[in-house]
């Protein structure tokens, strides 16, 4: 389905306008940028890759700018990708869902491309812009995509969705979902705050 007017206008906002920090391009930068690359896309990918003829995105020559920062921030990233204790359908429906929900197209578009590549299907994207609302979902399904809605309106996830979550989560991965909403919603809030530009072949929230 085509990004409707509302969603354009929102990636308007951010990627329409020039980044509010300058890309850097020292040697020093883009090795640290490389590294970091090498990174995310192994843990998001779950192999080995090797990056070094690959053009370094315009977001981590950015983020070099504080990089002890970042890589902290990476690690974390790294970790609930490459090491997750919840499933990785559950893991991609929440990501999702926070990226539309609080509109930022760089992890929208980027995690479109992983979900798909992890096995979910246009219809599952689909409804992540809908929301718990919609009747695709199974009940576990729907309690992950109404978790991470609860937790963008109130900071808190509700007795009756956590009951449903603990029907199958264990303590571990209750602990986890709000750190993993909570860690995509930090790199969502500076990459639009910053206007990162999207990478090569990322639609942003026109993605599907």
């Amino acid at each position: 389905m085509p990004a409707d007017e509302r969603t354009l206008a929102r990636q308007a906002e951010i990627t329409g306008h020039p980044p509010r920090i300058t890309a850097k391009q020292t040697d020093e930068v883009v090795a640290a940028a490389r590294e970091q690359l090498a990174k995310i896309v192994g843990a998001a990918s779950g192999k080995p890759v090797d990056l070094d003829q690959v053009p370094i995105p315009e977001m981590l020559l950015t983020v070099m700018c504080h990089g002890e920062l970042f890589k902290r921030l990476a690690d974390v990233s790294v970790f609930l990708l490459q090491e997750p204790s919840l499933p990785k359908r559950d893991r991609q429906l929440a990501i999702l869902r926070t990226a539309w929900l609080l509109g930022i197209p760089y992890i929208w578009g980027e995690h479109v491309r992983v979900s798909r590549n992890l096995g979910l299907g246009s219809e599952d994207i689909e409804q992540a812009t809908v929301g718990s609302t919609s009747p695709h979902w199974t009940a576990h399904e729907r309690a992950v995509v109404r978790a991470v809605e609860e937790l963008r309106e109130s900071a808190m996830i509700s007795d009756a969705t956590w009951a449903v979550l603990a029907q199958q989560y264990d303590d571990k991965q209750l602990f986890e979902l709000p750190v993993l909403v909570g860690q995509f919603s930090t790199v969502g809030y500076f990459q639009n705050a910053l206007r990162i530009p999207l990478s090569p072949g990322n639609e942003g929230l026109a993605a599907r």
